[in-house]
């Protein structure tokens, strides 16, 4: 499954007034707008008026010669600060033939200052039960921000940390994994950490549940949009497929 950087998954929402925002909230140094994952959730999502779109490509599919890429879209609705967020998406990950969709949804709300959860399902509804999205997967996710490089700056020096659990690709590894001895399942349990070494670059490190990643994402502006880009290594360790990947990926985020 190729690299998922979906900026607008890690938008604060515009929609929220600022006289409605609570005192915790407007006191927070919010986070950058580079990608704070991979390939895993976090508790962050798009509220109302926020869309994005995205694409990701995979230089191989683990244990084939041949490429992957997908490319997904969403929007926001709710609000997560006072009431609760919904972020909806729909996913193709099969660019050759440009079929088997599927869904996403995410429910999330912020509990304190920097700090966010949210459940959620991907892959839903795909026609094809063999692709490699492993099918519907479920989640629960916490993720949290601090400051902790001492830096006055925003949007440097802060540490993004997500914790989650869940199933389909959290926890099942691939067929292939299995005959080759790796076992059937992974940890289910999954993780990630993202550095802000400047204003718009996050270095990640990151457990998918079924293996480790690491990579690096910035953000770059055009005409007041974001666009953020995203570089890095999948498949760090043994525990499933055969050998280090490269994976890549951009997306944009608007607010209306």
């Amino acid at each position: 499954m190729a690299v998922l950087v979906l900026a607008g998954y890690l938008l604060v929402p515009a929609a929220v007034q600022a006289q409605q925002v609570p005192e915790w909230l407007q006191n927070l140094k919010l986070p950058n707008s580079a990608a704070k994952s991979i390939m895993t959730p976090s508790a962050w999502g798009a509220a109302f008026g926020s869309a994005f779109l995205g694409a990701g490509i995979a230089e191989r599919t683990p244990y084939l010669p041949t490429s992957d890429g997908i490319v997904a879209m969403g929007y926001g609705m709710g609000d997560p600060v006072l009431k609760v967020g919904l972020q909806i998406g729909t996913t193709v990950s099969d660019l050759s033939e440009f079929n088997n969709f599927s869904f996403s949804v995410k429910i999330h709300r912020y509990l304190a200052r920097g700090t966010s959860i949210a459940i959620g399902g991907e892959s839903l509804f795909s026609k094809d039960a063999s692709a490699d999205d492993a099918g519907d997967s479920f989640y629960f996710v916490m993720s949290h921000v601090v400051q902790a490089f001492g830096s006055s700056s925003p949007g440097i020096g802060r540490v993004h940390v997500s914790a989650g659990i869940g199933s389909g690709r959290f926890f099942r590894k691939s067929g292939r994994d299995f005959s080759e001895g790796k076992g059937r399942n992974g940890t289910a349990a999954f993780g990630n950490v993202a550095v802000e070494v400047a204003r718009s670059m996050n270095i990640i490190l990151e457990w998918s549940g079924t293996n480790l990643l690491t990579g690096v994402s910035t953000t770059i502006q055009m005409r007041n949009v974001p666009i953020s880009l995203s570089l890095a290594l999948a498949d760090l360790t043994s525990y499933s497929g055969n050998g280090v990947r490269v994976l890549a990926g951009a997306a944009l985020a608007v607010s209306f």
